[in-house]
């Protein structure tokens, strides 16, 4: 079974399972407010905990207790 510290998406599966534009989460990532790790030059990984963080901090925000 796989840990969710493991487990890593792309900002295009990212940004599908958010429901936002792919350049909102790239800028999401570039302002600090997701976490990423670089891959070689191009890419970018996320991983399943800090999307998850990110969901809590919405939750928070709406009132919505976690």
């Amino acid at each position: 079974m796989m840990n969710a510290q493991c487990t890593t998406y792309t900002v295009p599966e990212v940004a599908k399972m958010l429901r936002k534009r792919k350049s909102t989460v790239y800028e999401m990532v570039y302002s600090g407010e997701i976490r990423a790790s670089k891959l070689g030059e191009r890419g970018i990984r996320i991983t399943a905990a800090e999307v998850q963080k990110y969901l809590n901090k919405q939750n928070i925000l709406r009132g919505i207790p976690g």
